[in-house]
């Protein structure tokens, strides 16, 4: 192998990998949106706590949003809508790349309409998008690819299998790897490179861990050694998972490095979908090797001697075959007409029905071929028993389209593009991702505030390094959600549990607390958060957390109107509020081996439901609020 090949080699990916990847990324998709849509009212409509007029106003000209366009139930619901099915059309591989496309935008409008929500995953996710745009994510295992599933499609650089090398390709990677790579750059605090105290201020933020971080985060002599693992995985992995040499050893090594981070992520942390998004960002680099061993082993040995025999005259029913090969993942079953062996023609006749053989020679036609084909397929294999449950019904439907292929055949046919072949990606394609990968480099780059503070632990007084970006190219980065910024836990971890607590006044003159993730005011942290699970999901822990820094405060005035708007009492559903108080508590994380830290509350937030009253409600709460601390 020249040096050349050598060099391109760490910048390659598998299309097997871009057709899981694919698959992952429209789940991913629907796992956001399935999410969020229990609450879709609030987050994206005008009675919600984010009108569009203070958002528009509020956020930077470049946070563009179809939702911005009415504020209406109705508009939001279709977006919603819009966005499930384009992402379903993701995941099953038809037209890939334009409804990509449309689940980028659909994405974007969504995550500018809620900018309270947004968090490390949300950026990533929509990153990954932008560049699948620009590769070929239905070369494989789409109903785009279902004639060319088995083609060899060369790379045009080193004619290899199922490799595809592009500007595209290197800069997917390279993204994958930015964000542990400038992570780690911007981790500049002692608890970080110094006293490895990092991952146990982490493991103490009781609203974002879960049990199993509770129960061990006090072991310092493990999250120290812990911490410094973290670091230096985050600052040499991204660099030694693109050596030349011997790259699928180091492809497999720093796989299971950084999938086995994001596991310990998804285990201790309740940041949401962020594992799973990297960790689907993580597979770009899985190997040609692993592929190959895949089929070997799990696919070619079940489906060497499966053969499909179809009508010869129906075109439907051929297509139909080559559609459930490549969906089933059984790409090494054979497609024969039925008319090319006489035994199976007189049985097709006889059964009015397709037949599928298996390596012993049994065959098997209508509901029972289906159940043999999911018996074969590595992914779909434990659905193949219900197949038994409807096999009478299952006939039936079969022999419905068997009598009416015709027709559905004509309509089938003019939409699903299974003619439709892969294509290298042009020179306009190529050239444009080349300079938006250059440009958020470098704006991953210009986020480090100080270099030499990131090579070097010295406190000495120095100037700080700090690299420009050109303000000229931020609209853009801005407008397709490509600028990002990887400072998660950095420069340290937050030392300190902040939450909110809203005692309100109802109707009757009674005092309430509203859930705000934690149960009640009392006296101790533990107390209030003695169930981590409260939240009713990371979106609502993202939004009271943002709610609580100054930089949102005037989005707590719509967040009291949306209360006053909408609290019910559950027993007295008569009940009105009639105003509030937003407290922030807080309390500092202790240090290794010392007692807890006193509990402080700060009110940093009134509200009035009938500004009127609002001295005489103010004064009522405080009463209230008053004898309940006595």
């Amino acid at each position: 192998m020249n040096f050349n090949i050598r060099l391109q080699n760490p910048f390659y990916v598998d299309l097997r990998s871009l057709a899981l990847i694919r698959i992952l990324l429209g789940f991913l998709l629907l796992s956001d949106l399935i999410i969020r849509g229990g609450d879709f009212f609030i987050w994206t409509t005008d009675d919600g706590v984010m009108p569009r007029h203070w958002l528009i106003d509020w956020n930077s000209p470049w946070r563009w949003s179809l939702y911005f366009i009415s504020g209406h139930w109705t508009w939001s619901a279709l977006l919603f809508s819009a966005s499930a099915f384009s992402a379903l059309m993701v995941i099953v591989g038809f037209k890939t790349r334009f409804f990509s496309v449309l689940s980028l935008v659909l994405l974007i409008s969504l995550q500018n309409r809620t900018p309270l929500l947004m968090q490390g995953g949300d950026s990533l996710l929509s990153a990954v998008l932008f560049w699948a745009c620009f590769l070929p994510m239905g070369a494989r295992y789409s109903l785009e690819s279902v004639k060319n599933s088995l083609d060899p499609i060369k790379d045009h650089c080193k004619g290899l299998v199922n490799n595809h090398l592009s500007i595209s390709s290197g800069a997917i990677l390279i993204q994958a790897m930015s964000v542990y790579f400038f992570s780690a750059f911007l981790k500049t605090g002692a608890e970080w490179q110094l006293d490895g105290s990092a991952i146990y201020f982490a493991l103490h933020l009781d609203d974002m861990t879960t049990g199993l971080a509770q129960y061990w985060r006090d072991y310092f002599w493990l999250t120290k050694p812990l911490t410094h693992y973290v670091w230096w995985l985050e600052l040499l992995g991204p660099l030694l998972i693109f050596t030349p040499i011997a790259n699928t050893l180091f492809r497999y090594v720093f796989i299971a490095c950084f999938i086995t981070l994001e596991i310990g992520f998804l285990l201790n942390l309740q940041i949401g979908l962020f594992p799973l998004i990297s960790i689907t960002s993580i597979l770009f680099f899985l190997p040609n090797h692993f592929w190959d061993l895949a089929e070997k082993k799990v696919v070619i040995e079940k489906q060497k001697k499966l053969i499909i025999y179809f009508d010869q005259p129906c075109g439907f029913c051929r297509n139909l075959c080559l559609i459930l090969r490549t969906g089933l993942f059984i790409p090494h079953a054979k497609i024969l007409p039925a008319q090319s062996i006489p035994e199976v023609a007189k049985l097709l006749e006889e059964e009015f029905s397709w037949v599928v053989e298996t390596e012993d020679g049994t065959r098997t036609t209508k509901t029972e071929a289906m159940e043999t084909l999911f018996r074969r397929s590595p992914v779909f294999w434990p659905a193949a028993p219900a197949f038994r449950l409807i096999n009478k019904l299952g006939d039936k439907a079969y022999r419905f389209i068997g009598e009416h292929r015709e027709k559905i055949g004509a309509r089938f046919e003019s939409v699903l593009p299974i003619d439709r072949q892969y294509k290298l990606p042009g020179k306009i394609s190529e050239c444009s991702a080349a300079i938006i990968l250059l440009t958020v480099i470098l704006w991953n780059i210009s986020t480090i505030p100080d270099w030499r503070k990131s090579f070097s632990s010295n406190e000495e007084e120095t100037a700080p390094i700090k690299i420009p970006f050109p303000s000229s190219l931020s609209p853009f980065l801005r407008t397709v959600r490509l600028d990002q910024t990887w400072n998660m836990f950095a420069p340290y971890p937050t030392r300190a549990d902040r939450w909110l607590v809203v005692p309100a006044l109802t109707s009757d003159d009674n005092l309430v607390y509203l859930s705000t993730g934690s149960p009640a005011m009392t006296e101790t942290k533990e107390t209030e958060l003695k169930n981590i699970q409260v939240f009713e999901n990371y979106r609502w822990r993202k939004y009271l957390h943002n709610l609580g820094l100054a930089r949102f405060e005037k989005f707590r005035r719509y967040y009291g109107d949306w209360l006053c708007r909408t609290w019910r009492d559950g027993e007295q559903p008569e009940l009105r509020l009639q105003g509030l108080h937003i407290y922030q508590k807080r309390q500092k994380t202790h240090q290794p081996g010392e007692e807890p830290l006193p509990v402080t509350a700060k009110r940093i937030w009134r509200h009035w439901c009938n500004k009127d009253e609002a001295d005489n409600i103010d004064k009522q709460i405080d009463l209230k609020l008053g004898i309940a601390a006595n």
